[in-house]
């Protein structure tokens, strides 16, 4: 795991998952301080806002509407944090869906008990052009900033596409001059730089269209303006040799550019699920990654496809539909000068699974691998290198190399915009950055808990500085713990007066070895009370 933050002097404030929330059925790892949150069915929201752009792109408004789900001690939208929902590609995603999945780890309710109020922003069109969409972020931004008290500032989170859309939206209001008042925008597993479909796939799906809904719908969804907007690769008809982005995607990078890229009056935070260690997605550039084949009386079908090359020359996609009776269908498909972004590190998507999945009316689509890269990790950190593969826990500089002035990454690939332990306490610590001690404390989280804020530097490649909140004085035990749950090393165990307290562990074991390459965990207890946080040692 990795975080990084340029901001040395001010740490983001880590609270763990496993705090008193008030919530129930909460099993604690006594290894890993890691919380497990029983399913919670979606509340009603409080309150629904009708968003309507001010602002035209081409001509139309763009519409959406905000679900407001206050904190249990609000009456009113007091302190909110905006979420913003990511590409919907056939617009079911609703309140339902959205809590279901920012509840994950109890994410939502544990925002609300810190004394936010979440207002979730669902577009009418989650596939419409990304500046339109763009336009709503902004219009939402200026309700929001209308119905609470002057000087309150929020906090934004755009999931995937969300992301790149929220950070257009906060750019494109400061050099309009437009306040937004916004302390925190956080990208989750955004699109930075672009994401991925196997262009083999795209090419699958296109030629299979016409004899298959299911295909057609998904071509829908890659031919809508923001699938074209995202992708690095979009498929063409004809196919070129010498694949590419389509038209669309520079005219969004230019106006990204046309508004200076990224905001500048707000704290910018980059949460990734994709590795960080330069971890693939089990298989190599250029293997196959589907198969069907059918030999029938009345048809013949070939549907397979290959990943993309590294640079060299490959066939990704060759179909065949071949009816008696009737003229044959083929179409073969070779690319080269491609990167290999199908099984770069980065959060994934299993489109080879739900393939597999689908009943075909002929013969059986077989994946040999399930999940190929979706949102590449240099995409979704928006690091200034177009090596995949790049080492980004290696980089004793990685800041230098990105416009965000904090970035978060796993050690291995996670499912695309999943919720996990770790970083739903990466974005609760982001979230809870930059406010007053005065609004978080007055429903008594903050003071109830101890917790480590911060370790510096992180990775690591010696000694590190553990910084501990102690809210009441106690008995604390600080360890480390390696990623199998063994203890490496023991710290401190003394009685702290309450306080800010730092600590140093030198990296090494209990025998006074230094400790191997890796992800360690901190572990603090204090009383009956666990938190930790991740270090990456590094050489």
């Amino acid at each position: 795991m990795g975080v990084w933050d340029r901001r040395q002097g001010i740490a983001a404030i880590a609270f763990g998952v496993v705090l008193a929330m008030g919530l129930t059925s909460t099993s604690i790892s006594a290894a890993s301080g890691a919380t497990h949150l029983a399913p919670r069915q979606a509340p009603a929201p409080h309150d629904t806002l009708a968003i309507t752009a001010s602002i035209l792109y081409q001509g139309t408004a763009g519409t959406g509407e905000a679900y407001v789900y206050l904190a249990d001690s609000h009456a009113a939208l007091t302190n909110p944090v905006l979420v913003i929902e990511g590409f919907d590609i056939d617009n079911s995603m609703g309140w339902e869906e959205l809590y279901t999945l920012l509840n994950r780890e109890g994410l939502i309710e544990t925002i609300r008990a810190y004394g936010f109020d979440a207002v979730v922003l669902n577009f009418t069109d989650g596939v419409d052009y990304i500046q339109r969409n763009a336009f709503v972020i902004v219009e939402l931004i200026e309700q929001v900033n209308a119905l609470i008290f002057p000087g309150t500032d929020i906090a934004l989170m755009g999931a995937s596409m969300g992301g790149l859309a929220g950070r257009y939206a906060l750019a494109y209001m400061e050099t309009q001059g437009l306040e937004h008042n916004t302390r925190t925008f956080i990208s989750f597993d955004g699109p930075q730089k672009g994401a991925n479909i196997p262009l083999g796939i795209q090419y699958w799906v296109a030629f299979f269209a016409p004899y298959s809904d299911d295909a057609a719908v998904l071509l829908a969804g890659l031919d809508s303006p923001a699938g074209r907007q995202m992708l690095v690769y979009h498929h063409t008809d004809p196919p070129t040799a010498m694949p590419t982005t389509d038209p669309l995607r520079a005219e969004l990078l230019a106006d990204l550019a046309a508004v200076g890229e990224y905001p500048l009056d707000c704290r910018k935070v980059a949460v990734a699920n994709g590795s960080g260690m330069g971890q693939g997605q089990g298989f190599s550039p250029g293997d196959q990654i589907i198969q069907w084949e059918y030999e029938g009386f009345l048809v013949d079908v070939i549907g397979n496809v290959w990943a993309l090359p590294d640079a060299g020359e490959q066939l990704i996609f060759h179909g065949l539909m071949d009816p008696i009776l009737l003229p044959a269908d083929e179409l073969m498909v070779t690319v080269s000068g491609t990167g290999p972004y199908d099984t770069a590190p980065g959060g994934w998507r299993a489109s080879m699974a739900q393939m597999d999945s689908t009943e075909a009316p002929y013969g059986d689509i077989i994946a040999l691998y399930p999940n190929h890269c979706y949102m590449p990790t240099i995409s979704s950190l928006a690091l200034d290198t177009d090596d995949l593969f790049y080492d980004i826990a290696g980089d004793p500089d990685l800041l230098s190399h990105t416009y965000f002035d904090a970035v978060y990454f796993p050690a291995e690939n996670q499912e695309h915009v999943l919720v996990t332990p770790e970083n739903a306490d990466w974005l609760l610590s982001e979230i809870l950055w930059g406010t007053s001690a005065g609004i978080v404390a007055a429903d008594h989280w903050m003071c109830r808990t101890p917790v480590i804020r911060a370790i510096h530097p992180n990775p690591a490649r010696g000694a590190v500085q553990i910084h501990l909140s102690l809210p009441q004085p106690g008995h604390a035990h600080l360890s480390v713990y390696d990623i199998a749950g063994r203890m490496v090393a023991e710290v401190a165990e003394t009685y702290r007066p309450a306080g800010d307290h730092r600590l140093t562990w030198d990296g090494t074991d209990a025998q006074g070895r230094q400790v191997g390459v890796g992800v360690y965990l901190c572990r603090l207890r204090v009383h009956d009370r666990v938190t930790t946080r991740p270090v990456i040692v590094v050489r």
